[in-house]
């Protein structure tokens, strides 16, 4: 059937007063461009998408939903595509969005913006989602949006987009475990991921590190060290001043690890935390988060790995739980005995993406 021919058939569709018979005109029209689509005209698809997509909407519901599942699996025209993806009905615009091979990422960060979750979630599912995509989904999606999004092992996720998942997943504990399962992803999101969750989760990310090179995990800690520090927090008034003091203490043998407990009860609390941080090689704003959090399982890993004598470590967890601690001594004796060396060093390794972020970033 030449092209005259297949434009008077869509006229005739456009005509025909009966929805059954209409619908099985469409059909034909249809079959129509599958049979003749590779010799067709740039031009020629243009047209003959803008007028079934004409024909189309003058239809009910229901034969929208047929033509778009018709057309889901290959390159629909695009001026047919882009308005069923737009389409209120999910049902018109799932099948389109999830597989057409007409729509441009420019298209979808439309759809995304200007549609509800369930256009964005159809839209998580794509084998194609590009960085700028991705983060539009995570822009103007929900929570679950995000985790469908990072489930999606072959979705493009920029750096950026992923600092904005992450301290998303603070607030959620359902987007740990799609984060932590991710097959791409950076030591350093893994690291930020790892001090937001608890218990197993955490020896699996500790696992995930061993896979990264020497060249990832110091690329990550570049990256790590130009993010200013007031993401983290704010450092203290008395920073720069107990920083030099230590630091003269420090050159003169005058402070050693072995000072620890005292600083910790004459509630030297500034001192503690740069000391501690320089005794491990983590920054002071790790290390006020280890605290802070009572991350005693971390604590022992990370005194383990700077090689803190067994009765050290145990004072110091033990002024840290308060009246928690008291009688446990021997519990957190053997916590710190069971923890592997190599465990330890791949905990301070990973622990430490996050060392030296500039003071002056505050």
């Amino acid at each position: 059937m030449q092209v005259g021919e297949r434009y008077a058939k869509l006229l005739e569709v456009a005509g025909e007063s009966s929805s059954e018979k209409r619908r099985v005109l469409l059909n034909e029209v249809t079959d129509l461009f599958f049979d003749s689509q590779d010799n067709q005209s740039p031009l020629e698809t243009k047209l003959f998408g803008d007028l079934i997509s004409k024909v189309a909407y003058e239809l009910d519901t229901e034969v929208r939903k047929e033509l778009a599942q018709r057309f889901s699996g290959g390159e629909a025209p695009r001026s047919l595509a882009v308005m069923m993806a737009h389409d209120e009905e999910i049902g018109i615009a799932g099948p389109i969005l999830r597989r057409s091979t007409s729509l441009t990422q420019d298209d979808l960060i439309r759809v995304v913006e200007t549609r509800g979750h369930a256009h964005q979630m159809v839209v998580t599912q794509r084998p194609d989602v590009g960085e700028q995509l991705s983060d539009a989904l995570v822009s103007h999606g929900d929570d679950r949006v995000v985790a469908s999004l990072v489930s999606n092992q072959t979705a493009k996720v920029s750096d950026e987009t992923f600092d904005k998942i992450v301290d998303r997943a603070a607030n959620n504990p359902d987007l740990h475990r799609p984060i932590a399962q991710r097959k791409v992803i950076s030591p350093e999101h893994l690291n930020r991921l790892y001090t937001i969750v608890e218990g197993p989760m955490r020896r699996e990310i500790l696992e995930r590190n061993s896979e990264f090179t020497e060249e990832e995990v110091e690329r990550a800690m570049r990256r790590a060290q130009t993010r200013v520090a007031v993401v983290n927090g704010t450092l203290p008034a008395d920073f720069e001043a107990v920083q030099k003091e230590f630091t003269r203490q420090k050159a003169a043998n005058a402070l050693n690890r072995a000072h620890l407990p005292t600083l910790w009860r004459n509630q030297e609390s500034t001192k503690f935390m740069i000391a501690f941080g320089d005794f491990t090689g983590l920054d002071y704003f790790q290390t006020a988060l280890l605290f802070e959090k009572k991350d005693i399982d971390t604590m022992a890993m990370v005194c383990r790995a700077a090689n803190f004598e067994r009765a050290l470590f145990v004072t110091i967890a033990v002024l840290v739980l308060g009246n928690d601690g008291m009688g446990q001594a021997q519990i957190l004796g053997n916590m710190y005995n069971d923890v592997p060396p190599e465990a330890a060093q791949r905990a301070l390794r990973f622990l430490r993406l996050r060392a030296n972020v500039s003071a002056q970033a505050a």
